[in-house]
């Protein structure tokens, strides 16, 4: 049995996790480990559903907003990002 992944749908998520961080595409592409002159267009291309995020770079959108990676993959489940409680030191 295949499984054929809505590369739409991931890049969905993608977009929405970057613009809930309020990173740019190259500050996103920094953040998950990409290097290089294309990485703006990386994340780009992944946003869009052109290309797929290899397995390292996946983890680490999981990680960045503390979701798991079975919940960023599965085109069922819609993310649920909660607001950050930022701490202060008195």
């Amino acid at each position: 049995m295949t499984t054929v992944r809505n590369l739409k749908n991931l890049g969905a998520k993608l977009k929405a996790i970057r613009e809930w961080l309020g990173y740019t595409q190259e500050e996103m592409a920094e953040a998950v480990g990409k290097e290089g002159v294309s990485r703006r267009s990386r994340v780009h291309e992944w946003e869009k559903g052109l290309r797929e995020p290899d397995l390292t770079c996946l983890l680490a959108y999981a990680r960045l907003v503390s979701i798991s990676t079975d919940d960023l993959l599965d085109d069922a489940v819609e993310l649920q990002l909660q607001q950050q409680v930022k701490h202060t030191n008195y």
